[in-house]
């Protein structure tokens, strides 16, 4: 492990950046991070096999950043399954969660440890309010606010919002739970990992938004045509409710879920540029969303290599 930013305070947080071939914007998050009135102990960087120098550029101008290089592309998913692992070894209590394309505003760290270290019952995670590049609320990452009234209470005396999920753009989790649970299905690689892993650290606990603390993220684009990614929108947005125990999901019909998903394929077919391609995607999207499941790994497996990703 390099060199901790040590400020004193209790909490020991982790800043993890997964990042894949997007060094412009990795320069700036960094850059961002290390700006924070309160700084991270450490930053881990996870690089998912980028061929445009970005490592080298890290090295170079950000010599005291921990850098992970995972020789592959992982996705998203299978970065922070990689980051968290790392986070837990090096003895972290939070990791601040985020891609490459984030940037931290300024003071948006110190209120998420704030919260996390005077909460008598400490949530699963606190997270920031995700902004556009124009400062306004990010409407590809909106909140998914709690009906628990007891919950709410709870965030409200920390100065935020109890919710139930959050993205990986800025969230801050205990890694006290994280080490009791297993990571972050690597599988998924890309949408609705951190929907589904938020969701287990808010059900042991609570989850928080706090409006005091921002970080700014492109919105999404729509995508007319989804193309081979089609495959895995279907497929984790089936895993996504399978995994889920809440009642409300158990009452739901496996069938339905396919069946909505199958509309949403019609739907995409009608704009694909490549039929051939939009089928294949759709068809296995639906057959390994209802009939597969993502490996479950445990904290310690990566490290171990009892379980390898990618390969």
């Amino acid at each position: 492990m390099k060199a901790c930013f040590d400020d004193g305070n209790s909490l020991s947080v982790a800043a993890v950046v997964v990042s894949y071939n997007r060094v412009d914007l990795l320069r700036k998050c960094l850059a961002a991070l290390e700006s924070q009135d309160r700084r991270p102990d450490e930053i881990i960087l996870v690089d998912n096999g980028s061929t445009d120098g970005s490592v080298a550029m890290v090295q170079e101008e950000f010599p005291g950043v921990s850098v992970f290089e995972t020789g592959i592309n992982l996705g998203g998913a299978g970065g922070f399954a990689w980051g968290i692992e790392r986070a837990l070894a090096a003895g972290h209590d939070a990791a601040w969660l985020m891609d490459d394309d984030a940037e931290p505003l300024a003071g948006s760290l110190g209120p998420l440890v704030e919260a996390m270290e005077k909460a008598p019952d400490r949530p699963g995670f606190v997270t920031s309010t995700v902004v556009n590049p124009e400062g306004e609320p990010n409407s590809g990452h909106l909140p998914d606010l709690s009906p628990d009234v007891a919950r709410q209470a709870k965030a409200g005396e920390l100065g935020g919002m109890a919710v139930n999920s959050a993205s990986f753009v800025g969230v801050l989790i205990d890694l006290v739970a994280a080490a009791k649970m297993p990571l972050p299905y690597a599988d998924f690689f890309i949408w609705f990992d951190d929907a589904e892993y938020t969701r287990r650290l808010s059900r042991g606990a609570y989850g928080v938004l706090l409006p005091a603390s921002r970080i700014r993220h492109p919105e999404k684009q729509n995508q007319v045509d989804m193309g081979g990614r089609l495959f895995y929108y279907i497929r984790n947005n089936l895993w996504l409710r399978r995994l889920d125990p809440s009642p409300r999901t158990l009452l739901q019909n496996p069938v339905r879920w396919g069946a909505g998903m199958a509309v949403l394929a019609l739907r995409q077919g009608l704009q694909a540029q490549d039929r051939r391609l939009w089928l294949r995607s759709a068809a296995r999207g639906l057959y390994e969303g209802l009939a597969r499941s993502p490996r479950t790994i445990w904290p310690g497996q990566l490290l171990s290599k009892s379980v390898q990703l990618g390969r």
